[in-house]
């Protein structure tokens, strides 16, 4: 990837941080579900003092990496700087539950919500 391409895709990536999301996630949804790993891998990252290098590997996707290897251009849109991400602990009775919007209306949730911004 040349270095217009590059700066290109950072600051699209810092462009996007001001911009913090409500994620609603279940992790037993297998779509949704990588959200909660990326959010909890930076926390980690920024507690051992690896923060910085996180921050340049948080904007790259790993698809995005191997797809600039073999000469396409690609940014890695799917990756969101900050977010409120709220997590259902509810065990759902199936995948199907997992995803839906109606594990949300229920009145004995147990939730966890945190802000995850990116500076």
């Amino acid at each position: 990837m040349n270095s217009d391409k590059k700066s290109s895709s950072f600051d699209s990536f810092d462009a996007l941080s001001a911009w913090i999301p409500c994620l609603f996630v279940n992790p037993s949804d297998y779509i949704c579900s990588e959200y909660v790993g990326y959010f909890e891998h930076r926390r980690k990252m920024e507690e051992i003092g690896a923060g910085s290098i996180e921050k340049l590997a948080t904007q790259n996707s790993l698809g995005s990496l191997m797809m600039n290897m073999f000469g396409k251009e690609s940014e890695p849109l799917h990756l969101i700087p900050s977010a409120t991400l709220t997590v259902n602990f509810t065990p759902p009775k199936c995948f199907r539950e997992a995803h839906g919007i109606h594990q949300w209306w229920k009145p004995d949730l147990q939730l966890e919500s945190k802000l995850h911004k990116y500076l």
